[in-house]
Order: structure tokens, then sequence, then C-alpha cells
């Protein structure tokens, strides 16, 4: 099932699916959960305007099948909307999502962000194959390259690496659900670091967008670049920046991981 496929089972009324070949580990896939949840929002409460940042906690393990989505809105201003998506399987809450939109006005501050990274051009990476048993399922639905740093369990020095990420099967137009499912592809960052794999899974993810995704096209490929900015006891905690093939700044995100090794 592709990415709009997916997102056309998602009614107002709180019924979606989850899909099989989607999964990573004992999971499904993390960014399509949020992308469900999003899609979810949009199509039960239509928000006026666009998304400016979530805050996503993966409670357990979401699997392929029925899963119920509840979206709520907890306030509505005259620029402000503040709303919670939840998304239950079997009577279990999967996933959280709090989400904070709001509409752009007139403002004497701007602050510009940081130019792109320097990386190598994207035709210059190799493209990750997909690899059957030994690659989570997912990937084998994106375009993804390394740029820089390692690839997971290689044993680098340094856990930082940069690349390009895409769908290999674009969908019909791009939007905030598609840039939510493609920032979640790359690995927990630290996992470089190790030299043999070892489970891990991301605990909580905020994304922050400062421009509109949808005014992209859908094919292009995306550069994400990740830092980790610490790890200890068995979690990390890491920040990236995603920018278009222009190299705008579109979306900022943070992710705190649980690593078992």
């Amino acid at each position: 099932m592709q990415f709009d496929q997916i997102l056309a089972t998602v009614d107002g009324k709180g019924h979606g699916e989850f899909p099989e070949g989607w999964g990573q580990g004992r999971a499904l896939f993390g960014g399509l959960v949020g992308a469900v949840m999003y899609d979810h929002l949009c199509k039960s409460v239509a928000p006026a305007h666009p998304l400016r940042s979530f805050s996503l906690s993966f409670v357990a393990p979401a699997t392929p099948g029925p899963v119920s989505l509840e979206s709520r809105v907890l306030r509505e201003g005259k620029s402000v909307m503040q709303a919670q998506v939840t998304a239950s399987q079997q009577g279990q809450v999967v996933a959280v999502m709090l989400l904070s939109l709001g509409a752009a006005r007139d403002s004497a501050i701007r602050v510009a962000p940081e130019p792109a990274p320097s990386i190598k051009p994207a035709d210059q990476c190799t493209p990750m194959p997909y690899i059957a048993g030994v690659i989570p399922e997912f990937i084998a639905h994106f375009d993804m390259r390394w740029a820089s740093g390692g690839l997971p369990f290689s044993g680098m020095d340094r856990p930082d690496f940069s690349g390009y990420m895409g769908f290999r099967e674009p969908p019909a137009v791009m939007s905030t659900a598609a840039l939510i499912a493609l920032v979640d592809t790359w690995p927990p960052a630290v996992l470089p670091l190790l030299k043999k794999p070892a489970p891990a899974s991301s605990l909580t993810w905020t994304m922050e967008l400062v421009d509109d995704p949808a005014s992209r096209p859908a094919d292009q490929l995306w550069q994400y670049q990740v830092v980790t900015e610490h790890c200890a006891e068995g979690y990390g905690q890491s920040r990236a920046t995603v920018h278009d093939a222009d190299g705008r700044l579109v979306a900022l995100s943070r992710q705190t991981v649980t690593v078992f090794a």
C-alpha cells in the first residue's frame, strides 16, 4: 500500500488502517503513525491555520490493522489553535500528538536561519538499498541517500550524519503529512556509534515547521542533517534540520530515543 492509499483509509470519524509492509522492528514506522494522526486532524476539524509544531509520544508499539483516532481542539483563538490527536488499537493508546497551528501575521522581528549545511550533491550519494530481512521494511518506500557520517552499527567515533530523503513513489501532491513521514525515515542518530545491531526506538519526537512543505514538488529530495547532543543511561537526544532542494529551511526536528546497548 502506497502513502496516498494509506491516508485515504483515514476518515473524519476516527477510523483508519495501519498497513502491512511499513514495519520497523516490532512496531509500525513512527513517521507513518504521525502522518496518519495529522491527516485525521485535518479531516475531522479542518484547521484554518498551518501546522507550526507538534510533539508526538510513542506510547506503545503500533501494529498493522485498524486504528481508532480521536482529534480534540483544546483551544482556538483568533490566530492559534491547540489540538490533540490520540491513536488507539484494541483499546490501548499507542500514540498521542499535541499540535499547535497558527496563522501568519505581520511582525517587526525577523531572524534569518543559518544556511543549509554544505554536503555533497544528491546525485553523488549512493542510495540506500532495501535488503529484505536486514533493512527495516518501511525503507522500501523511500529514497534515502547518505551524504556524510556513518551508517548504523558502523562503529564510528562520531554519531552525526547527513543525507537526502524522498519517496520512491511520490504522493500526488506534497503535504505536511508527507513531510512528517519523510523526516522520521532516518534511524536514531546514535546508532553509527555501535559496532553491532542493537534495539533502539523513538520515545518522543518534536517537529517545528518554519515554511509550508506543500509549496514544494512531491518528487524532490529533501536535505537532512542531524546532530546528537547527549546520550547516557540508555537515552539519547538529537536535533536535526530539514531543507528543501533549494537549500531553504523548512523544519526543525528533535527526538529522544531509547537505546538498548
